[in-house]
């Protein structure tokens, strides 16, 4: 398989796999009564209003919103990954999309962004559950899609330590006489 070697092409694809995986999500729980709505109701509640969601065309058009923002959000998660490397990356999609939720979820709420609020804390739940797969599955898209170059392998803090304490004491079987009379600082 080929791989990308644009980091905001794997990121904007890595996001929408990740929107995909959240919808799915979504609709499975929401099948199952366990979510009051559909991310495309609540994208599209920003742009009309609720009564109106119910039409097939409006419904379309709040989810290709819903997952037009998923996959800029992808750039995002992959700058991050681009600036702090690719090791862990997992934790850092769970990080990012978290950070995300809170902003969205709570921020989106209290600015009135949504015309629809989800009323149920078991929606919140949901809500949280979703991110949280929109984030693994994105990093794990945009590390798998991504060429190895794209993401610069970043040493960690344990490995630097190690080698520093490595080059401070690899040669301390060499000494010589000369070594023990020589002070250590001048």
């Amino acid at each position: 398989m080929r791989k990308i070697d644009n980091s905001m092409i794997a990121g904007l694809l890595g996001g929408l796999i990740g929107v995909i995986c959240m919808d799915i999500s979504n609709f499975i729980l929401w099948r199952n009564k366990t979510t009051e709505g559909l991310y495309g109701h609540l994208a599209g509640s920003m742009i009309m209003k609720p009564s109106k969601l119910n039409k097939t065309s409006n419904f379309l058009l709040g989810q290709v919103f819903h997952m037009t923002v998923g996959s800029c959000l992808g750039v995002g998660m992959s700058q991050i990954l681009k600036q702090f490397g690719k090791d862990n990356y997992i934790i850092k999609g769970g990080f990012f999309s978290v950070v995300v939720w809170g902003f969205l979820y709570n921020f989106g709420q209290k600015m009135n962004f949504f015309r629809m609020n989800p009323r149920l804390t078991k929606s919140g739940y949901a809500s949280i559950w979703h991110h949280l797969i929109y984030g693994l599955a994105t990093s794990k898209a945009i590390v798998t899609l991504a060429a190895p170059n794209v993401f610069p392998e970043k040493e960690s803090i344990n490995t630097q330590d190690k080698n520093i304490f490595r080059n401070r004491f690899s040669n301390v079987n060499s000494f010589e006489e000369d070594d023990l009379n020589t002070p250590i600082y001048s």
